[in-house]
């Protein structure tokens, strides 16, 4: 399964991006998941919960947050696709003071589908691109994290969407 960790003389760690994901069944329509996706909607669970919404341009599907944890972040968004109670997919650009992640940009598409006992399932693949160089430990620790935000994303969405933004609001 971690073939790719075997041979330490390999340098080149980040020359493919790094793909995850994950998926979990929600309890709610496809317009209210899809709601808390969307950037243009006020309901938005990024909104809800604090962040900041900046210029960014939406005529174009370019929108940029600050997180309220980190008010020196700027997150850049570019929608790729939106399908209404179906897909979301954008990709961000993260520019923050003093970032040691060797992410320099991910794409993230959001599916939503009809669970046979009622819900829907929302399905989550992050893709990722590591900046060049990246020396083999910090990439395994990379990757390791950007799994774990796959789960993470989904599990506050579910909680934000089922129990409200109060829910979602975890570290």
């Amino acid at each position: 399964m971690l073939n790719w960790l075997k041979n330490q003389a390999h340098t080149k760690w980040a020359d493919v991006p790094a793909s995850q994901d994950g998926e979990t069944l929600i309890h709610a329509s496809a317009q209210e998941i899809y709601e808390k996706l969307d950037f243009s909607s006020p309901g938005n669970a990024l909104r809800e919960r604090g962040f900041k919404f900046g210029p960014g341009n939406p005529a174009y599907r370019i929108y940029e947050l600050t997180d309220p944890d980190i008010p020196e972040s700027r997150l850049i968004f570019e929608v790729i696709e939106a399908q209404p109670g179906k897909r979301y997919a954008y990709r961000v650009l993260r520019y923050v003071e003093g970032n040691e992640s060797p992410v320099s940009e991910a794409e993230r598409e959001y599916t939503i589908e009809p669970a046979p006992q009622g819900g829907h399932f929302l399905h989550l693949k992050e893709t990722s691109t590591l900046e060049e160089n990246v020396h083999r430990d910090e990439y395994v620790l990379a990757r390791a994290q950007l799994n774990f935000r796959v789960f993470r994303n989904l599990a506050r969405l579910k909680l934000h969407v089922e129990l409200g933004a109060d829910a979602a609001s975890f570290k």
